[in-house]
């Protein structure tokens, strides 16, 4: 009978382990898969303009409350004919753009019958897993693919074919990688890119194509929100003009600001002048103050 117990007791035990293990590898291979620095690495090689989302955290945070702005009539169709809502099916979304194309690998919740039937009723095609649809422009092509269940790969580029790239890892990428839910890298040289700026954001910002690579990242900050920006440049004297060109700049616009009622009260502008900024050796940092009914106005139609 004690022998009988110990058998039937060895069994639970590696049933047990066979489980945990199954579940421990499952855990693992989704971290692994998501891991920032490998899909980063799976974008095209070059100095590119990438971004991260993490679209779950500001969920969680209240940060994507539905708006009731008028939706844009491109999302809506996108919305009708598919059914997805980036506000309640998506959770992460890494981003590089460059002049290859823009590139997306996004993690949420897909209906992949309905995604393919959308790109069929928009007159592209679907082969295998890969889908592709004609851009706005001639010279644009759309092409998406799953990579999961529950990851999708999207590209917008002169290649038809080009989210089929997506599909491989490459080296993983060194740099170290923000902890923020929100942040863009921009390397130098698409800010000293004629016409890269906005032109409400030019003089604010122009003084940055100065720098090798700027980060800025958004994220909770004590009862609020708050972008801080990472700035490096060439050389500490580089830095050192850097910042006080950014303290003149956000100064000056604090005095024009001042004179105008109006333009005082927007938040855009608070924000502008809300900055402050510091400078250690090569580097530059800014940190401004973000409202929430800015970022509400940002998302407003989508």
């Amino acid at each position: 009978m004690a022998s009988r117990k110990r058998i039937a007791l060895a069994t639970l035990l590696a049933g047990l382990l066979l489980v945990s293990g199954g579940v421990w590898f499952r855990i693992h291979t989704r971290r692994a898969f998501f891991d920032q620095k490998l899909l980063l690495s799976r974008f095209p090689a070059g100095d590119a303009l990438a971004m991260s989302i993490d679209v779950a955290t500001l969920r969680a945070a209240g940060m994507l409350e539905k708006s009731k702005a008028p939706l844009e009539p491109d999302y809506k169709q996108f919305l009708d004919g598919t059914g997805f809502d980036y506000k309640r099916d998506l959770d992460s979304l890494v981003a590089s753009f460059s002049g290859s194309g823009n590139f997306f690998i996004a993690r949420g919740h897909f209906d992949w019958a309905k995604l393919r039937a959308y790109a069929l009723r928009a007159g592209g095609s679907c082969y295998q897993d890969l889908c592709r649809i004609q851009g706005s422009k001639p010279e644009r092509h759309i092409s998406f693919l799953p990579l999961r269940d529950d990851a999708i790969a999207l590209a917008v580029s002169t290649n038809d074919l080009a989210a089929a790239q997506l599909t491989k890892t490459g080296p993983p990428i060194k740099t170290a990688i923000p902890s923020a839910p929100v942040w863009i890298s921009v390397p130098g040289a698409e800010l000293r890119r004629q016409d890269a700026l906005p032109p409400e954001m030019h003089f604010m910002l122009s003084a940055l194509t100065s720098a090798d690579r700027i980060v800025i990242t958004l994220g909770p900050a004590g009862a609020g929100i708050e972008a801080h920006m990472d700035a490096t440049c060439r050389t500490q004297e580089d830095a050192r003009i850097l910042a006080s060109q950014l303290r003149s700049t956000t100064a000056l616009l604090k005095e024009t600001f001042a004179r105008d009622k109006k333009v005082a009260d927007d938040e855009f502008a608070a924000l502008l002048t809300g900055g402050r900024f510091d400078q250690t050796d090569r580097q530059v940092t800014g940190r401004w103050p973000v409202g929430k009914t800015l970022l509400d106005s940002l998302t407003a139609g989508i």
